[in-house]
This record gives structure tokens, C-alpha cells and sequence, in this order.
């Protein structure tokens, strides 16, 4: 397992959910991790960044929301919903929300 691995072995997925795509990359010095997750409770598929709070140590949430916005991933004209979880470790940013009806 390397130190990128470590970073992400206690997120928490929503209730349901089922990985459909996932992989990690850099972001602007820090590692991003990259899920499309299928959540048949809440009805959706959703694409994800999580990012470390601990290796995001000294930035806020603002700076961080900014990163992941200019990290090519999300569309300059996506909705973009985000979770900050102190206590996990973790700042979860949910885009392309797509109701499982709509999905192929």
C-alpha cells in the first residue's frame, strides 16, 4: 500500500452506494480521489472528489472547493454540493448528480 492508499482508507461511502469507476490523482500538490458511484437508495449516479483533510492541512474549505473546481474534472457549469467531515478527515465534493432513471 502506498501513502496515497493510507489517505483514503476511511472514507465513508453513502448508504447503498457501489463504485463504478475510481482512481487517484494529483492535485495541485495534494491527492485526489476520483469515484463515479451508483446509490440505488438515494436513486443516483454520482460523481465524487474526496480530499484529505490531513494532507490538506493549513488550507480551508473555500481553497480547497477551489482546487477541486479547477481540477478539470468538474464542469465550469456543474452544480457542485460538498460535505466537509472533520471528525472522518475527509472533504467530500458530489457533481454530476443524474437520477438512475436518466442513466443508461
Amino acid at each position: 500500500m502506498t501513502p496515497a492508499d493510507d489517505l483514503f482508507t476511511r472514507i465513508r461511502l453513502p448508504d447503498s452506494a457501489e463504485i463504478l469507476e475510481e482512481h487517484r490523482f494529483p492535485l495541485y500538490g495534494l491527492t485526489g480521489l476520483y469515484q463515479k458511484l451508483r446509490v440505488p437508495a438515494a436513486g443516483v449516479t454520482v460523481e465524487s472528489i474526496t480530499v484529505s483533510l490531513e494532507e490538506a492541512a493549513g488550507q480551508n474549505t473555500q481553497e480547497l472547493l477551489n482546487l477541486v473546481l479547477a481540477s478539470g474534472y468538474v464542469a465550469e457549469d456543474a452544480e457542485l454540493t460538498f460535505r466537509e467531515n472533520r471528525a472522518g478527515g475527509y472533504l467530500y465534493t458530489y457533481f454530476n448528480i443524474v437520477p438512475l432513471a436518466d442513466t443508461p
